[in-house]
């Protein structure tokens, strides 16, 4: 067995970055650009009003106030989206709406807070300075800048900027699509009535949520039955995808048969266990250049391994650099007596107290009881031989609840 540390390091080694391609704009939040832009026109494009107001000269309010205001007499209506040739003379304004160009003679906006208006006069009643509730043309992005860089996480900020640019299809690393395989002859489909010997198969549908909160496409397959040449079907249609996930069939059994049939097909094992608990019976294997992840069947064993590998997977092939959940160190808040010569990744409720934070177990840790992990939002990182761990201990904990999702 290799630790965990050693395990990820293969995996990461052997994962690629996808090709970047051209996406909808609309489709690209949370994707990594594979390009950098450049502005190609200034932005705003013109000087255009901050506010509703006036566009008037500054030098005709001051000195304004609203015992001796400035009287100018309003040529027109200026909305946003319209222009106007009507140049601002001395004593002149025209009423103008946030967002509309600054007409030529302007050189500020007066507020309509700070107005009084009359028949075909607007009275001012504070004055303003030169540029004053004007937006200048570039003062976000001038023509030829460097906007966004080639690895950049594209967030709302980041869609709004390449909107404003006019580039509706930036280059982007694109999803993977995660082949889902569940084996065994026991699996039924979850509207199925359960039947003796049989359980329903949840494992396919938590990895579909799993991929799909880390930004991949879950492509679930129909389950494969503990034969060979069912197996073999169903592993090379799997491998057509970016990655493929199986779950059970990879025991010392008789029936498990999924390492065997990947070897067939051309696949190189690089990991066969794993010293962690759950989920030690996991392999890694890489047919041509697609990797498969063959995790247990337990379904805590099935999301605790693909936290740990396939996760960190999934976000490097998008172009991702922050790979690994966030850690927090804990006080417990009573004895855990978990030890089993592995490093053993314990289900735990974590809560912050004060400046710190206090953790408990969530109960039975059997790799089969998913309760345990729907209580759970964290995982608490227990090192191999660790002995029992008393009340009070500092530990670390993963945390599973990320609030960069």
């Amino acid at each position: 067995m290799i630790t965990i540390e050693e395990a990820l390091g293969i995996i990461l080694d052997r994962v690629e970055v996808l090709a970047p391609r051209r996406m909808e704009l609309e489709e690209s939040l949370g994707r990594v650009l594979g390009e950098d832009i450049f502005a190609r026109e200034d932005i705003p494009p013109f000087a255009n009003s901050a506010m509703d107001g006036f566009a008037v000269r500054a030098g005709d309010t001051s000195p304004a106030s609203p015992a001796s205001p400035g009287r100018l007499k309003v040529l027109e209506d200026l909305p946003a989206g319209a222009v106007t040739g009507t140049v601002v003379g001395a004593g002149e304004a025209i009423r103008i709406m946030t967002g509309a160009p600054l007409p030529e003679g302007a050189d500020a906006v007066v507020m309509v807070e700070n107005t009084r208006e009359g028949e075909g006069v607007v009275e001012v009643l504070q004055p303003v300075r030169p540029g004053e509730n004007v937006r200048e043309a570039g003062e976000s992005v001038r023509k030829g800048d460097a906007v966004l860089s080639a690895g950049t996480v594209l967030r709302p900020p980041e869609i709004g900027m390449l909107a404003a640019l006019g580039c509706p299809r930036p280059l982007v690393i694109p999803p993977p699509a995660a082949a889902i395989v569940s084996t065994g002859d026991e699996l039924l489909g979850i509207s199925e009535e359960l039947r003796p010997g049989k359980i329903r198969d949840c494992n396919r549908y938590s990895l579909a949520a799993a991929v799909t909160r880390c930004g991949g496409i879950p492509v679930p397959l129909a389950p494969a039955g503990d034969r060979d040449g069912e197996l073999r079907e169903r592993l090379r249609e799997a491998l057509a995808s970016d990655l493929v996930i199986t779950s059970g069939g990879i025991s010392a059994g008789k029936y498990d048969l999924v390492r065997e049939v990947l070897g067939e097909l051309g696949g190189e094992l690089l990991i066969r266990k794993v010293s962690m608990k759950p989920g030690k019976p996991l392999t890694f294997t890489v047919v041509g250049k697609t990797p498969v992840f063959s995790l247990p069947g337990n379904p805590v064993s099935v999301l605790v391994s693909f936290l740990q590998f396939v996760r960190p997977a999934i976000l490097k092939m998008q172009g991702k650099k922050k790979l690994g959940l966030p850690e927090v160190e804990a006080t417990l808040s009573e004895p855990c007596f978990e030890e089993t010569g592995r490093t053993h990744l314990v289900r735990v409720r974590v809560e912050r107290e004060g400046e710190g934070w206090q953790v408990r177990p969530t109960g039975p840790q059997g790799s089969g009881i998913l309760k345990s992990l729907v209580l759970a939002n964290g995982l608490m990182v227990v090192p191999p031989n660790a002995g029992p761990l008393p009340a009070g201990a500092r530990v670390k904990i993963i945390l599973l609840d990320d609030p960069a999702e």
